[in-house]
């Protein structure tokens, strides 16, 4: 059952956003660990930072003194090679919650870490599932 008009139909993720308590801690995370590119603010404001993936989605982290959202919530990003992902995480000491990687009913593996303000990024590989609408 189709909820709205195609003209209004949700079909891509533009960008998400994270609050974090230290921008440039976040952002050094984000790029020197994650690979993702800082890329021009399209509005003003000393208060966030927008980074964008290969894939042209954005992350915008927002700074915000009152820290990350509660209760947390996550974005999922995918790698083409998540085994050798885990390592290298792991080697760099980042908090990675899983003490494994998983595998969901369609096949598709995934783990959680935690970037430096405690938010939590999912990374995993490609659905199983592929698209369905």
């Amino acid at each position: 059952m189709v909820l709205a008009d195609p003209s209004v139909r949700l079909t891509a993720v533009n960008h998400l956003t994270y609050n974090v308590i230290d921008k440039v801690r976040a952002t050094r995370f984000w790029v020197d660990v994650l690979g993702v590119k800082e890329i021009p603010k399209a509005v003003d404001g000393e208060h966030i930072i927008w980074l964008q993936l290969p894939s042209g989605t954005m992350v915008h982290l927002i700074e915000n003194a009152g820290g990350i959202s509660e209760p947390s919530h996550h974005g999922a990003f995918e790698v083409d090679d998540i085994d050798a992902a885990y390592e290298m995480l792991k080697e760099k000491g980042v908090k990675i919650e899983s003490p494994e990687i998983g595998v969901r009913n369609d096949g598709q593996r995934v783990f959680f870490i935690s970037d430096t303000e405690g938010n939590r990024i999912e990374i995993c590989t490609k659905s199983g599932f592929g698209v369905l609408v």
